[in-house]
């Protein structure tokens, strides 16, 4: 089945809200697949060598934790809680294991930039200002993460000042403040092109000389698994996860998709389904506005990070790993799961999802020769495990043989 044949097939699934967003989505991947000549944008794309060439950034998906899932644009997000995702990541192995970034998302601005037309950081989330904290992490040795959007706002309701028509002088304070990723989102884009906005920003960072992992979050509205390989690192594949099984669930249906899509920069780059909700369970997690969201059963957290993980995709911790619990640490930690993830091969997973049965079945050849292999059950009903796959489950340490049954919402990995 071709990319576009399955894109038309897994998306035709989807109604209500996010039928306009699918059909946008498909017009675009249609111009860029059917009448591009090839994946890149023409003049999109960057030769090494240039001035703070990236080329060796984010050879692996990227790891840590971001803010946003766990407190959003509450009071609790501040210099002190930043802090302490910093000390839990050193305190319980998760740094050691592999997640070194602390990305901070919306909100962190104050609502005006200065007399120079510069961003500055909320006077009172961050007394001591993003270069202090960028040292703090830095100290602990992990990396931080700023939030911007390639539109005049930021995304959330209070419209913070974002990087349209200001990305040199962005680029040039988040190097100054000492940022090691960027993540650029969507919103009051004014109806500029995407391909043009989000490369200005590519090159404004880069030009700093600073290395900075960046990370483009347009939901997949413009195909960007098409053309920012050379542009971003990584780039957002769908709608926004929430810690639901029914946003989750969705959100593997559409990034399968395009699964094979994903790969090591600078050819390639990381198809992101956006951030884990491990530890968000029922009445654990927040939306952006401080509202409490349904929560995912440990069984639906364990899927999360096992499917993320056998697509190669980032994984960012959206919970408070400094409160988490110890199931929630050790299903964040489970080094099966991770080095699968950050296989230094890099190659997508095969797939096969019957769309009847629900089941989901991922294959990725690793660097070593051995082969990982997920089974999951997407839809509401059990499935059995397929003929050829057998091994120890990297969940839950249990025999798994053809046959076997994964309960619904549930997952098996073997390697």
């Amino acid at each position: 089945m071709s990319v576009v044949t399955a894109r038309l097939r897994v998306r035709g699934r989807r109604a209500g809200r996010r039928a306009g967003r699918a059909v946008a989505a498909l017009v675009v991947v249609l111009a860029v697949v059917l009448l591009a000549t090839g994946a890149d944008a023409p003049g999109a794309r960057f030769r090494p060598g240039e001035p703070g060439d990236p080329t060796a950034l984010a050879r692996t998906p990227p790891m840590g934790v971001n803010d946003w899932n766990a407190v959003g644009c509450t009071d609790a997000f501040d210099e002190a809680w930043v802090h302490a995702q910093a000390d839990a990541l050193v305190a319980t192995g998760l740094r050691e294991a592999g997640y070194r970034y602390v990305n901070l998302d919306d909100c962190w601005a104050a609502p005006r930039r200065d007399a120079a037309g510069r961003l500055v950081p909320d006077p009172v989330r961050f007394p001591h200002g993003v270069a202090a904290l960028a040292d703090y992490v830095h100290a602990r040795g992990l990396r931080l993460g700023l939030y911007t959007s390639a539109g005049t706002l930021t995304c959330d309701a209070r419209g913070f000042p974002a990087s349209l028509g200001h990305e040199t002088a962005d680029a040039a304070s988040f190097a100054a403040w000492g940022v090691d990723y960027v993540k650029e989102d969507d919103c009051s884009t004014a109806g500029t092109d995407a391909v043009a906005r989000y490369t200005t920003m590519a090159r404004a960072l880069r030009a700093t000389g600073r290395p900075m992992v960046f990370a483009i979050c347009d939901k997949g509205n413009s195909a960007p698994w098409a053309w920012a390989p050379g542009v971003a690192q990584l780039w957002r594949t769908t709608h926004d996860v929430a810690d639901d099984w029914a946003s989750v669930a969705d959100v593997v249906r559409l990034d399968v998709v395009v699964a094979g899509r994903t790969g090591p920069p600078p050819d390639r780059g990381w198809n992101d389904p956006d951030m884990l909700e491990v530890g968000n369970g029922p009445g654990r997690a927040v939306t952006g506005d401080g509202t409490v969201d349904a929560g995912l059963s440990p069984a639906e957290q364990a899927t999360q990070m096992a499917v993320w993980s056998m697509l190669a995709a980032p994984l960012l911790a959206g919970t408070d790993v400094a409160r988490a619990d110890p199931p929630t640490l050790a299903l964040l930690g489970n080094r099966g799961l991770v080095a699968i993830d950050q296989d230094p091969a890099g190659r997508p997973p095969t797939v096969d999802l019957d769309e009847v049965t629900g089941r989901l079945v991922l294959r990725r050849g690793l660097a070593d020769g051995s082969t990982a292999v997920s089974v999951t059950a997407l839809g509401d009903r059990a499935v059995p495990v397929p003929a050829g796959v057998s091994g120890r489950d990297l969940l839950s340490g249990s025999p798994v043989v053809p046959g076997v049954v994964v309960a619904a919402h549930s997952t098996v990995v073997v390697r």
